[in-house]
């Protein structure tokens, strides 16, 4: 079985360890790459096939993950993202999935949430974690997504 690659890019060194304990345990996933910094996610990007990129919300800056999803989004990289962050999913999943995000990660639910995501992701849905996670997808498709 060929595993789906997976770069992570959080300034938080401790954050990409712990996901790659957890991802890597469902034996689908291998995390190709951690990079520390946008320059280096970029150039990463650039050099390798991923299937899916782990980015936090707060990367050099407070919304620095959404400005860098921004950046790939202009360049037409079709490559999903999923969004981690220390805020909550109703201040800011909304945000990141009309940026391009394809799923949306609260930190306290990175144990239980982040393989799951992983795989409704690459099925082509969206993902966002917690109670309300439904909630703010439901909102996101009334709001945004286009009429079929």
């Amino acid at each position: 079985m060929i595993k789906k690659e997976i770069i992570i890019v959080d300034d938080e060194p401790l954050i990409p360890v712990l996901m790659k304990e957890i991802v890597e345990e469902d034996g689908l996933f291998t995390v190709a790459r951690i990079a520390g910094g946008k320059k280096e996610f970029l150039e990463a990007v650039q050099e390798g096939l991923f299937d899916i990129a782990l980015i936090d919300m707060s990367l050099e800056g407070r919304e620095g993950g959404l400005e860098l999803l921004e950046l790939m989004k202009n360049k037409g990289s079709g490559l999903p993202v999923v969004i981690l962050s220390a805020y909550d999913e109703l201040q800011y999943a909304l945000t990141a999935l009309k940026a391009g995000a394809r799923g949306y990660i609260n930190k306290k639910y990175i144990c239980s949430d982040v393989v799951p995501c992983l795989h409704q992701v690459l099925e082509g849905r969206l993902f966002v974690s917690g109670d309300r996670g439904e909630k703010v997808i439901k909102e996101y498709e009334k709001l945004y997504a286009p009429s079929i």
